[in-house]
């Protein structure tokens, strides 16, 4: 019996030492991965849409002479609504022609207000001005124009 208590008492101190390296071992690890993980913070605030009014530029551009710039409109043709809303085909600054309904911005600052029959309403600037359908070349007519037949 007396083998057994000297041989616990010689190796007492290498169990403990590797119990103490294991532990040493293991509180590096926790700490090595606490430290250097990101800190958890408030979430940036999301994006606001906030609908600031447009910056007017007209004085800036008469201390040098210059007017406010006007968008030049050509109607192409119009689907008119009783109530003034609808369609029309617009050419706006020289560009190919493109369909514009009531109420869309054609370009900052321009906005297609009211399509009729005759003429379409198209505020720039805060001025509104009335933009005539030119003359059809194939008279007066309500719906679609036939083409004509070429002869062979």
């Amino acid at each position: 019996m007396q083998g057994t208590p000297s041989l616990i008492n010689r190796e007492a101190p290498a169990l403990l030492r590797v119990a103490a390296i294991m532990a040493v071992t293991a509180g590096i690890g926790v700490w090595g991965a606490i430290l250097p993980a990101p800190v958890p913070r408030e979430s940036p605030p999301m994006l606001e849409v906030v609908d600031e009014p447009g910056r007017d530029l007209s004085p800036v551009a008469q201390w040098f002479g210059g007017k406010p710039l006007r968008v030049r409109v050509v109607v192409q043709g119009v689907i008119a609504g009783q109530d003034g809303h609808g369609a029309a085909l617009l050419s706006i600054d020289g560009a190919p022609p493109r369909a514009y309904r009531a109420g869309q911005a054609l370009a900052p600052g321009v906005t297609l207000e009211e399509v009729t029959a005759a003429a379409v309403s198209i505020a720039q600037d805060g001025v509104l001005e009335q933009v005539a359908i030119p003359d059809n070349p194939f008279g007066k007519s309500h719906g679609f124009v036939p083409a004509e037949v070429a002869e062979e």
